[in-house]
């Protein structure tokens, strides 16, 4: 068997997927490695506390589609950095073909002109028939009108119609100028775009939802990578947000910073308190003699993050998730589609501190009391020492060694290169992949 007769069958396969991206995978996984967000799917969710079903394909997709937005800053290749830090644009349920996108919401349109001032709710299968020449033309998915009778387990062709036009309808009944393409009813296939609830992440409702076919756009509430859902859930606890973790990453990634391990001696757990915030627990463990001299360095920088709950959703207020601060506990009724109903329980809630204090750049501009995690990007993203901090791990990651004071010339050339050219990342690896440090190589002495 030659290699054309065992790949060609699996390409055409229905089951295959075009990469997300086309930018070359040493480029893509240094920023993988670095921000860590493919470390999201490794945190466990519960699924009625995300509000919804297929948890597991939504952060797939909200990986992929941070994969995309890191390609579409790289490719602006400008002041790639701070655009990583501050962007509020992103891709929500898009897989970064615009026009795709837009003639997908057109057809859904279409679909929803069609039949609105209609009783679609009360079709017969001959109701249907007078449309035939239309169905054919938008290809409904299940629907057949020359075969009505044909029926899968999610019901028969009209009931699998009436499915479509109650989503359809939920899409474009309050207004919304386009609709997001998610598949027409639940049900399973590889013919549609899976992880149609990424949308819940960005604290989208898909029936509420006035979708944006021309992306990466602009989000609320969002301020680069650091605010990304993907970042926040690869930086969470399995039900709480992890402000430590979190301040521990800002520290040593971008300001290299270092923190020591957490002696052994330590109890490193928060106490339970039903009436009490995520923060004001912490605050209780770590704001002793004891162990401040280490969470100074972090909880400052983490507290900004928590306008953002586990799943990376803005908020407010935070739930007081135990069953005593119980408010409504949500069912499906027997009539409603999980597709859209949000199905979280409902709890008390207390409001969110997100103030902290950033220190560490160099820079007393910016160092100083932060708001939210918003402001805490705007000013790491004008930092110098986040900027040398972020040259320094490409230098380890693209020479595969960690720095030597004999490589200081190399790294402040990098610097320079990435001003030089308006913050190119090209320029920073030709820089250092053209540098002494990368050409010479001294023998290791036994």
């Amino acid at each position: 068997r030659d290699v054309v007769y065992l790949i060609d069958p699996i390409l055409e396969d229905n089951n295959y997927r075009d990469n997300t991206t086309n930018l070359p995978i040493r480029k893509l996984r240094f920023f993988r490695e670095f921000f860590g967000y493919p470390a999201a799917l490794t945190i466990f969710k519960d699924e009625k506390r995300f509000g919804g079903d297929r948890i597991g394909n939504a952060t797939s997709r909200l990986i992929n589609e941070t994969d995309r937005l890191v390609e579409y800053i790289l490719e602006q290749d400008t002041h790639v950095f701070e655009e990583l830090l501050t962007t509020e644009k992103f891709y929500v349920y898009h897989d970064g073909n615009n026009e795709r996108m837009q003639a997908a919401s057109d057809r859904i349109k279409s679909i929803y002109d069609h039949f609105k001032n209609l009783d679609w709710q009360n079709f017969k299968k001959e109701d249907l028939l007078e449309h035939r020449d239309f169905l054919k033309e938008v290809k409904m998915r299940s629907v057949d009108p020359d075969n009505l009778e044909a029926r899968n387990r999610q019901g028969t062709t009209i009931q699998l119609f009436k499915k479509s036009m109650r989503t359809i309808t939920a899409r474009l009944d309050k207004g919304q100028k386009e609709a997001a393409p998610y598949d027409l009813y639940r049900g399973y296939g590889n013919d549609f775009m899976p992880g149609y609830n990424v949308a819940k992440f960005y604290n989208f409702r898909l029936d509420d939802w006035d979708y944006s076919t021309i992306q990466p756009a602009a989000v609320p509430n969002r301020k680069g990578l650091l605010t990304s859902p993907a970042w926040l859930i690869a930086h969470s606890k399995n039900t709480e947000t992890d402000p430590v973790i979190r301040g521990k990453w800002v520290r040593e990634k971008l300001l290299a910073g270092t923190i020591p391990d957490v002696p052994i001696t330590v109890d490193a757990s928060i106490p339970e308190d039903h009436s009490k915030t995520l923060r004001e627990r912490l605050t209780l463990a770590t704001e002793n003699d004891y162990c401040w001299k280490c969470h100074k360095q972090m909880n400052p920088l983490g507290y900004t993050f928590e306008i953002y709950d586990d799943f990376g959703r803005y908020r407010e207020e935070e739930s007081l998730e135990y069953p005593d601060r119980i408010v409504e506990s949500v069912t499906l009724k027997n009539d409603e589609s999980v597709l859209l109903t949000d199905t979280r329980d409902i709890y008390e809630t207390l409001p969110v501190n997100s103030t902290g204090h950033l220190d560490g750049t160099g820079d007393d501009r910016l160092d100083g009391k932060v708001a939210d995690a918003r402001d805490l990007a705007e000013r790491l993203a004008q930092s110098d020492r986040v900027r040398q901090s972020i040259i320094r791990h490409a230098f380890r990651y693209f020479l595969g060694r960690n720095e030597t004071l004999s490589d200081s010339g190399t790294l402040i050339d990098a610097e320079q290169a990435y001003l030089n050219s308006s913050g190119s990342f090209d320029a920073v690896i030709v820089s250092l992949l053209t540098s002494d440090s990368f050409i010479y190589r001294k023998q290791i002495e036994d």
